[in-house]
């Protein structure tokens, strides 16, 4: 199946289905802790894997989609960032002013990109675990990263309606 040869879950807990856990006392607030836990691990443990996708549980991507990415970025000798992007103003965090971070529900980078990023950033605040990943990139990599804009279109969040189908991905709330 395609899914098992190549996704590696990022969890709060260690379990069967896990690739790496990350901060076992996770919550809404902590995510960035979460982010900067997973970039290390893995820059670390897939030396030769050349692209990586972050996205999240609510997020549902046209496969042949993530094939014509993989084929056409393949090779470059440049970090590749694609992402639907935001440009960071953060004013109690400096130092993720003028970075782009990608939206959330799906980003996409190379080997080049993870091999330049720095996660070692220092963060006031929580929860915010994207802004965090692009000041990684920004901070490590600087400006001359492949910005790629997403095809929205391929990608839904939350709600996926496609071919007279509906799913709902978002989260039930328990009242």
């Amino acid at each position: 199946m395609w899914v098992a040869d190549h996704l590696h879950t990022v969890c709060d807990f260690r379990g069967p289905d896990c690739a790496m856990s990350c901060n076992e006392r996770s919550t809404w607030k902590t995510l960035h802790k979460k982010t900067i836990c997973f970039t290390k691990k893995i820059k670390e443990r897939f030396t030769s894997t050349e692209f990586f996708i972050k996205m999240d549980d609510d997020t549902f991507i046209d496969r042949d989609y993530v094939y014509e990415l993989i084929e056409k970025y393949t090779g470059l000798k440049e970090p590749v960032y694609i992402s639907d992007f935001i440009l960071n103003l953060d004013y109690q965090n400096r130092n993720l002013n003028g970075s782009y971070y990608g939206n959330g529900k799906f980003y996409m980078f190379n080997r080049r990109l993870l091999d330049c990023i720095d996660p070692t950033i220092k963060y006031r605040g929580d929860r915010n675990e994207d802004a965090i990943f692009g000041a990684m990139v920004f901070n490590g990599c600087g400006p001359n990263v492949l910005k790629i804009r997403e095809d929205d279109s391929k990608i839904w969040h939350k709600d996926y309606w496609h071919k007279n189908k509906h799913i709902n991905l978002a989260a039930i709330s328990n009242k």
